[in-house]
């Protein structure tokens, strides 16, 4: 499709494998990543960089992704083919 591929968790470490594995091996060419620091999270300029490099139009953006007008916000530019939520906190513990 033509539409833009949302990951919610974009810039952890879930959300840009998926990322790369969708441009990549399934041709997708517009992301929009989403995470809590968007551009300010650690190495989303560099992933931005890599997917722009393999042909991507790639948007990062900070949202928190449970208030519904930040949402309508951000959504108001991109046509959505698709929605993956690649965000969660794991919390492993040895007793």
């Amino acid at each position: 499709g033509t539409g833009t591929v949302l990951l919610t968790g974009g810039t952890g470490t879930l959300g840009r494998l998926l990322a790369r594995h969708l441009v990549t091996t399934h041709g997708v060419r517009h992301l929009l990543l989403t995470s809590r620091r968007g551009p300010e999270a650690p190495g989303a300029a560099e992933l931005t960089a890599e997917l722009t490099a393999l042909g991507a139009h790639v948007t990062v953006a900070a949202c928190d992704m449970t208030d519904r007008r930040a949402v309508t916000d951000l959504l108001a530019d991109h046509r959505l083919s698709a929605v993956v939520h690649t965000a969660g906190v794991l919390d492993d513990a040895t007793v």
